[in-house]
């Protein structure tokens, strides 16, 4: 039997640590086809949860990372149609810190014919998560303003675009790094707000108005002041806590402003769910990948081996875009 490397997270003594292993290569199943991975995506959703996964845990058991790949079809499972061995392919499945992967095919999306796997494993974890939150969740439309928090991460880069390409009124991102507003400014935002600054809602408020749409990642004290900024009936949706999972809220401006506090997480969405989150995804922007639309933005890319330097590299905040591994 053939055998490939692939990363695992396993309980530790102060929480889940990772571990490189050698294991079978696994055959496709029933609508499933195996990708021969060239790059996969890494996110800092692998993070979370870490710390609860110690080896003192009774319920802590070893599973493997990733959950975006871009490849080449290797095999097709029995009933696959549609699809052919040595198809280039991007998609959203588990397991993809490796060499290959199992995925349904219906999860399958095409890369973009002027896009490299490297730049195409870019995709579709957080131009998806974005998409389904300024779009599913916000139900965004042209006359807003929309603010996107941790602007440069691989959601923040991604939802500037999309918000862009909508044609929203304004696309405001935020940063605590001053050198990464050109950055941002090249992707579409309309403005970039320093949140090191304590004055920073009255600032936004004073050059753009209130806003309609916060696509948060970052919570913890930061969401007092995101609410500050907000519009009467605007929404704000919650994708990530980097900062944090608790917060301060002010409930009579919340009632003052009927404003609308929306969660969004793959977490706890079926199989279902989740697919057809990529699935719209898929039918509404996936055609707006081209040299002068949508784009991926790569910051870096690493060996395979180096997983954790990769992990390391995220949690310095130094990033613009995604990072990405490659075998």
């Amino acid at each position: 039997m053939q055998q490939m490397r692939q990363w695992w997270v396993v309980p530790g003594r102060d929480g889940g640590v990772s571990e490189l292993r050698t294991v079978v290569i696994p055959d496709p199943g029933l609508g499933q086809v195996l990708v021969r991975i060239s790059a996969a995506g890494v996110n800092r959703g692998e993070l979370i949860g870490r710390v609860g996964l110690r080896s003192t845990n009774p319920n802590a058991r070893a599973t493997p990372t990733g959950n975006e790949f871009a490849g080449t079809i290797a095999a097709l499972g029995e009933g696959v149609s549609g699809w052919t061995i040595g198809a280039s392919v991007m998609g959203r499945c588990q397991a993809c810190h490796a060499e290959y992967t199992v995925a349904d095919a219906a999860a399958l999306m095409p890369t973009p014919a002027h896009l490299n796997d490297t730049e195409a494993a870019a995709i579709p974890n957080v131009f998806v998560t974005a998409h389904d939150a300024i779009v599913s969740a916000a139900a965004t439309s042209p006359n807003d303003t929309v603010l996107i928090t941790a602007g440069s991460s691989g959601v923040g880069t991604a939802a500037i675009q999309i918000a862009k390409h909508l044609g929203c009124h304004q696309v405001l991102a935020t940063t605590t790094t001053k050198a990464k507003t050109e950055g941002l400014t090249a992707l579409g935002a309309t403005g970039v707000i320093d949140t090191t600054s304590g004055g920073w809602p009255k600032e936004l408020a004073d050059r753009f108005g209130s806003v309609d749409v916060v696509i948060d990642q970052v919570g913890g004290g930061l969401f007092e002041g995101l609410l500050q900024t907000m519009a009467i009936k605007g929404r704000y949706v919650s994708v990530g806590r980097n900062d944090g999972a608790k917060a301060v809220i002010d409930l009579d401006l919340v009632a003052r402003q009927r404003l609308k506090l929306i969660g969004v997480t793959f977490r706890t969405r079926s199989a279902a769910e989740a697919l057809a989150c990529s699935t719209r995804f898929a039918q509404e922007l996936l055609g707006a990948f081209t040299p002068n639309g949508l784009q991926p933005v790569l910051d870096r890319c690493f060996p395979l081996a180096d997983l954790p330097a990769a992990h390391a590299y995220m949690i310095s905040n130094s990033q613009i875009g995604k990072i990405v591994i490659t075998p």
